[in-house]
């Protein structure tokens, strides 16, 4: 069967119908996007694959229960969260020591992909947890404003004003640390 052409739900639905592959495509579908969130919110890979996995542990049983009352990608985004903050609870983030490369770039490039990217987690710790929620979602998932406000379980017009906000901390922060730096 082709799992492409079918929405979200429809896996859900197939998955809770007994279609055990239906799960498979599922997690295909999802593994790096769970993967990503993690990593921001551990600062570290090895965490973030443990914590991925353990997401989709939880989704096999989870989502027989699913009661579509949000989008299967919602649930697993506050599944993740959840299971984020449970894994913080019982040790200390640490920085990522090392960013995944793309081996197609000069040496150059990755030591300025890493700096850049480290640049930007750290501007974006410095934000309350709110902002640092929608600006991931937003930017970095490139999710709708409906479709962030559903994950993070608030109005649209909240996620509009968290993203202004955000948006403006950063410039002030970014615009600060620059002007250090000359």
């Amino acid at each position: 069967m082709n799992w492409d052409d079918k929405s979200d739900a429809d896996l859900v639905r197939l998955f809770k119908s007994g279609e055990p592959a239906a799960f498979d495509a599922i997690v295909l579908r999802f593994q790096d996007r769970v993967f990503r969130l993690a990593c921001v919110w551990l600062y570290d890979e090895q965490s973030a694959a443990d914590v991925a996995q353990e997401v989709f542990v939880r989704g096999y049983s989870g989502l027989r229960l699913f009661r579509f009352r949000s989008a299967p990608f919602t649930w697993l985004y506050r599944t993740t969260k959840n299971v984020c903050r449970e894994f913080n609870r019982v040790r200390r983030t640490e920085p990522l020591d090392h960013e995944p490369v793309d081996t197609s770039a000069t040496p150059e490039r990755h030591v300025a992909n890493y700096q850049g990217a480290r640049r930007v987690r750290e501007l974006v710790a410095t934000l309350p947890k709110r902002q640092q929620e929608v600006v991931m979602l937003r930017i970095f998932e490139d999710l709708s404003v409906r479709e962030t406000a559903q994950a993070m379980g608030c109005r649209e017009g909240t996620v509009k004003a968290l993203l202004h906000q955000a948006v403006k901390q950063l410039k002030l922060n970014n615009d600060g640390a620059g002007s250090d730096r000359e």
